[in-house]
């Protein structure tokens, strides 16, 4: 019986598409695009994992006898970087191949895949025992590839070396240091730009801001390693067992007494070794940034040695970098949505309104109005609407959600950064600012400590008459707890999908700033303070909420909202189109086609979220701006 032939779908596709008489190297290109794009998802009612596409695609025989052309494309590239992350599939003899008959490609795939930095994978194994014989620059790429893995290795020793000294602590503590750390070298230094506003200087401002965020990106690492090797028991706590690690970890050094000498001491250690742990972080990071990302995916620098010293280097140095005009870019942006928000502010007939208390009234006014600015935003670019639908499948209020937010902004700023910098300027020491500030808490029967916590029902009780409105004049207890939910951040869920998952998701803490350990709720009040609460509600739908019901109808009311504005200006619009099917293209639906004075406009819509990394640019060009040029392209043709 001869047994049923396996078809492999990219070959086959090639077949079908070479016999209508289309170029092989196009085809192949096409087929290129393709895989990168994740197609096919299914054979017949076979769904198909990325492992079964790998196969197909590296073991098709088209590769046999493939042109120069293309090898010189950039789909190529990215293709065989994908074909070095992986270890099931292997295509004998296909790197040495290359070696000769496409250097350059091998080497641009090395680094977009960053193989290097894993020797022990099977693939980078088989790159450094390639000959390598007269291929041009090879033999010193690999070079260098070997030196940033050495280094990249020993930042990562560093870290876990220091990381085995802070073991002991739990997440619960493992926060405690991390708000002791950020009261002793970052509340000051950003809070007095707030506390003497005459004497602010821009270029500092931006410089600490900077310097926060690098900060903050830290710390988040910090938390995600402590997360990876926690235990159950580390998130089953209580109010007495929380009381015990403050008492330990932090009471014992603001209020020190002679019998707590002891403890104060190991605290104080603690903190020692937290901040060469921040340290090591932060160069790493930097590493990471102007060294590693520079090296794998801009195109701009190259590299030479000195001695057995390797620089990468830009080959131009410009007196201003992409990457820092469209931070300007968006600093002007931000500018403008806050003169709306002031407009909209006054459109609503919130002007002469009271909010709160005479003391409070100016922060909440100004909670108010940076409300209004993220949902300007938010509605008009990413295409919410008044209303959305949480995780937990709850409707809110999009204004409120934001509200919310903005109003522990005001709290936390106002209420423990101001004052415990006007005590910073009167002790000129950090840990007296910080124990008089405390102290002055406790004697108005409040705890101001460094980090706050609440049980999650006293939480949403506290802040239940933020939701309040004529249908809930003492606020909507069901809102309150559904916005409550979606800014926190279930720590233990967290750590079980770190675990489980070695590229999970993960918050960043500005993302979603309460952490949620059991039933309590800690809140980290200089990240209250001086977090960027634009990207932290953008990030939060857009980034984590990636998954969410509601994204194609904000997408569609993209479309919707741009046409309109065409249409204003004079232009006749077409929206979502769908051409005839070509055979052997997939055009798929055009989302915007705009004509005007004899001249045709065509527009592939895609919604992002706000990245900050040269890296997260760099995927979302080859991934998502890649596959929107390929649609244009298409497109174009179809509407041609």
């Amino acid at each position: 019986m001869i047994p049923e032939r396996i078809p492999n779908l990219y070959q086959d596709r090639f077949l079908r598409l070479t016999e209508n008489g289309e170029l092989m190297t196009d085809v192949i290109i096409k087929l290129t695009h393709r895989y990168l794009d994740g197609k096919p998802a299914k054979a017949g009612k076979r769904s198909l994992s990325a492992a079964d596409r790998d196969l197909d695609f590296w073991k098709a025989s088209f590769w046999d006898d493939v042109s120069n052309e293309v090898f010189e494309t950039e789909a190529f590239a990215l293709a065989l970087a994908r074909y070095l992350q992986q270890n099931k599939v292997t295509r004998p003899g296909w790197l040495q191949h290359l070696v000769v008959t496409a250097p350059v490609a091998l080497r641009r795939a090395i680094r977009y895949s960053q193989v290097f930095l894993s020797p022990t994978e099977s693939h980078w194994k088989e790159i450094v025992g390639l000959d390598l014989g007269s291929a041009e620059g090879l033999s010193d790429f690999i070079k260098a590839c070997e030196i940033l893995q050495g280094e990249n290795r020993q930042f990562k020793d560093t870290i876990k070396s220091i990381e085995a000294e802070l073991k002991r602590l739990t997440p619960m503590e493992t926060l405690v240091y991390a708000s002791l750390f950020a009261f002793k070298h970052v509340v000051y230094s950003l809070g007095q730009q707030e506390l003497r506003p005459e004497l602010l200087d821009m270029d500092r401002a931006d410089a600490s801001r900077v310097d926060f965020q690098e900060t903050t990106d830290a710390i988040n690492q910090i938390l995600i390693s402590k997360l990876k090797t926690s235990v159950h028991s580390d998130f089953f706590i209580s109010e007495r067992i929380i009381g015990e690690s403050l008492r330990k970890h932090m009471s014992s050094l603001l209020f020190p007494s002679s019998s707590t000498a002891r403890a104060a001491e190991k605290c104080l250690s603690y903190l020692d070794t937290f901040e060469r742990l921040v340290a090591a972080y932060l160069q790493f990071n930097e590493f990471v940034g102007r060294t590693i990302n520079c090296f794998c995916f801009d195109e701009d620098y190259d590299i030479r040695f000195e001695g057995d010293r390797l620089i990468v280097f830009p080959r131009v140095i410009p007196d201003e970098s992409e990457w820092d005009r469209n931070g300007k870019k968006l600093g002007r942006l931000h500018q403008y949505w806050h003169f709306r928000s002031i407009d909209e502010f006054i459109k609503l007939g919130l002007a002469f309104e009271r909010f709160g208390s005479p003391e409070n009234e100016e922060s909440n006014r100004f909670a108010w109005i940076s409300a209004i600015r993220t949902k300007l935003e938010l509605t008009e670019i990413y295409g919410l609407d008044n209303h959305f639908t949480t995780e937990g499948g709850v409707k809110v209020d999009l204004l409120r959600t934001l509200l919310t937010i903005e109003l522990m902004h005001a709290f936390y700023k106002h209420g423990y950064i101001l004052p415990y910098c006007r005590e910073y300027e009167q002790t000129g020491n950090w840990l007296a600012a910080l124990t008089v500030f405390s102290f002055a808490g406790l004697i108005e029967g409040e705890i101001r400590f460094p980090i706050t916590f609440a049980e999650r029902k006293a939480k949403i009780a506290r802040i239940c008459n933020w939701t309040s409105s004529e249908e809930y004049p003492n606020g909507n207890k069901q809102m309150t707890e559904a916005i409550l939910d979606f800014w926190s951040n279930d720590l233990k869920d967290l750590s079980r999908q770190l675990r489980e998952h070695e590229h999970a998701l993960k918050p960043e803490l500005h993302e979603r700033p309460i952490l949620k350990i059991g039933n309590y709720l800690f809140q980290l009040p200089w990240m209250f303070a001086f977090q960027n609460n634009v990207t932290a509600a953008v990030n939060n739908l857009r980034r984590l909420g990636r998954n969410r019901e509601e994204l194609n109808l904000e997408t569609n009311r993209i479309e919707k909202r741009l046409a309109e504005t065409f249409t204003e200006f004079g232009f006749n619009v077409v929206g979502n189109l769908n051409p005839p099917r070509d055979s052997s293209e997939e055009v798929g639906e055009i989302d915007l086609i705009c004509l005007r004075d004899d001249h045709l406009f065509v527009f592939e819509i895609k919604s992002g979220y706000i990245r900050k990394t040269h890296h997260d640019a760099w995927l979302h060009r080859t991934n998502t701006l890649r596959k929107a040029a390929l649609q244009l392209k298409c497109e174009l043709s179809a509407s041609a």
